[in-house]
């Protein structure tokens, strides 16, 4: 907004991982590196493991069902469109077993007290989910994963933990802005002077050992 032009790639963590910026982002032609909530878990095993997760079963695409671990077909019943703080409108689609009554599994698959276990799935929020997750994984997703560490969330520890800016005090984006503007311009004068200091102190440490 500032600079008239946008980035070709976004690195962010997983607070910003929803489907709204997920689908921003791909509209207009940007690289999504961003986390989103259970990005970390489903490298477990106790996730990658679990067959009850609807994640982890069977979808059949062409004929919209889901088979549970019994092998049930769980069939589509209905459809919802969530709208978020912001007004972004999701789709969630909702799956409902045949019958789950007697099922040897039913105490470790779900713990309703209704006699059919019900899911719900966001085929749009998880094919952005997967385009992320294999960004992530790949050679510069994981330079830029260990980058941010270094890069960012250093900068933002050093202002909010060594010199105690841990809230804005002044209230509109406009002055929230320019009071940033002042931190980080503090900030970088900081680390302008440690960068001279150090230069000047190896200078004299050549003039000495000269």
């Amino acid at each position: 907004e500032r600079y008239g032009t946008q980035s070709d790639e976004v690195v962010a963590d997983s607070g910003y991982g929803n489907e709204a910026n997920y689908a921003y982002m791909e509209s207009n032609g940007i690289d999504a590196y961003v986390k989103y909530n259970m990005f970390h878990a489903e490298t477990k095993c106790r996730y990658a493991d679990n067959s009850f997760l609807v994640q982890n079963m069977h979808y059949n695409a062409s004929e919209d069902y889901y088979v549970c671990p019994m092998g049930q077909h769980m069939e589509r019943c209905g459809t919802w469109h969530p709208v978020s703080d912001l007004g972004y409108r999701s789709e969630v689609a909702v799956y409902r077993a045949v019958n789950c009554k007697g099922c040897p599994l039913r105490g470790m698959c779900y713990k309703s007290r209704y006699d059919r276990r019900t899911v719900e799935v966001n085929h749009t929020a998880n094919g952005f989910k997967k385009r992320a997750r294999e960004l992530l994984t790949s050679e510069r997703g994981m330079m830029h994963r260990s980058n941010r560490p270094i890069e960012p969330e250093a900068v933002f520890g050093d202002i909010k933990f060594n010199h105690g800016f841990r809230r804005f005090r002044l209230k509109s984006n406009r002055k929230v802005r320019v009071e940033f503007g002042l931190v980080a311009l503090a900030h970088n004068l900081r680390k302008y002077s440690a960068i001279l200091s150090e230069r000047i102190m190896g200078q004299n440490t050549v003039c000495a050992t000269v």
